[in-house]
Parts: structure tokens; C-alpha cells; sequence
């Protein structure tokens, strides 16, 4: 009776763990674009959630909303994803050398106007402190920076922040400048309010011109 346990036990292993171990399907056509970058119409969109890599080619810019599936005008968010994972997009830049830069994203948008990319929002991911107090968001922020490119604001600047959102009763903002160390300019901005929460999000500008 033992042995026919184990037996039983293998053949169960043997069915049942290279379904567990599966990635993702393969894309189905129009799903990505030829060169399997990520395609936001619905059918691509499909292959987004199940993947949960979208790849973005910015090299050539303006970036065409068309070619990406995207409205002329408009803004389309992605996330947060239903089993609660996020997302890793790969912004992708290609010159002398292949440059670029990936998020882990909770969640994304993607804005559009006159037909062209023009910017993607980011928040980051849910397990990163992009979200807190004053202090664990500025040093969250001071630590992308210095990957980015850019200078992050103080634990005075946050700090000032939350004072005026307490005067005001209204939420306070600081944008950084933009850092291009990824050959991508991207910028922070952090939102405060009275209670002294922050919360960051990251800023990618494709310029048009």
C-alpha cells in the first residue's frame, strides 16, 4: 500500500507542478506590435494582464498614440493588477547604447495629446515606501533620485510642505526637476497633507518637439 502511495504521489507531481511552474501564454497576434512591444488596445491589453511586463519603445519621439493603440487625446491608468502583483514597465531608449530605465508599478497612466505620448505616470510599487510619513517618503524619494538623476526635496522642504497643507486646508505639492541619468527625464512628485502623509509618484515627460 506504501509503494502505491508513492506512486500515486509522483504521478500527482508530475501533472500537477509544470502547470504551477507555466509562465504567461505566448502573445497572439495583435497582442504586441512586431517587434513585441506592448500594444494598449484591448487585445493587448489582455496580454498586459496576464504578463504584467508591458515594454514601451520611447526612442523615437514623438511617440505615436496610434502605434500604440492609444487616443489622440486621453489617459488610460493600468492597475492596480486583480491579484494585487504589479507590474514591471520597461521604458526602452536605443542609441549608441541600449538605455532605459524599468518600474515596478502598483499602477500606470499613460497621457496622450494630439496624437503623441507625451507622459506616463507612475506609482511605485505596492510594497516600496512611496506612501507615510513626511520622513520615510523623502528619504524614499532622495534614494530614486540619486538613481535618476534628479535632486529630491529635504525633510525641511516635506516638512514646510505639511505646515502650508495645515494653513491651507489644502494638500501641499513639490515637483522635483527633471534627473536624466536612465536617458529618460523623470521627476518626482510629492503631495503632503496637513496629517503630515505624503505620497510620491514618479513623472516621465516625452517631449513632441
Amino acid at each position: 500500500m506504501l509503494s502505491l502511495a508513492i506512486v500515486a504521489a509522483v504521478l500527482v507531481a508530475l501533472v500537477y507542478v509544470p502547470q504551477f511552474a507555466d509562465g504567461p501564454p505566448p502573445p497572439e497576434p495583435g497582442q504586441v506590435d512586431d517587434r513585441n512591444f506592448s500594444l494598449f488596445t484591448e487585445e493587448g491589453l489582455q496580454f498586459v494582464e496576464s504578463e504584467r511586463a508591458p515594454r514601451i519603445d520611447v526612442t523615437e519621439r514623438p511617440v505615436s498614440a496610434e502605434t500604440l493603440g492609444l487616443p489622440d487625446d486621453g489617459a488610460l491608468t493600468i492597475g492596480p493588477h486583480p491579484t494585487n502583483l504589479d507590474y514591471r514597465l520597461s521604458l526602452l531608449v536605443r542609441g549608441e547604447a541600449t538605455e532605459g530605465v524599468r518600474f515596478s508599478t502598483e499602477r500606470f497612466t499613460l497621457v496622450t495629446e494630439h496624437g503623441a505620448l507625451t507622459r506616463i505616470d507612475i506609482q511605485p510599487a505596492s510594497f516600496e515606501p512611496w506612501r507615510g510619513g513626511y520622513r520615510d517618503v523623502q528619504g524614499f524619494v532622495a534614494e530614486r533620485g540619486a538613481r535618476y538623476g534628479f535632486e529630491g526635496p529635504t525633510q525641511d522642504d516635506l516638512l514646510a510642505l505639511v505646515i502650508e497643507a495645515q494653513e491651507s486646508g489644502e494638500p501641499g505639492v513639490i515637483v522635483t526637476e527633471e534627473g536624466t541619468a536612465t536617458g529618460l527625464p523623470v521627476a518626482s512628485e510629492i503631495i503632503c497633507s496637513g496629517s503630515a502623509f505624503c505620497t510620491a509618484t514618479f513623472i516621465v515627460t516625452l517631449p513632441v518637439g
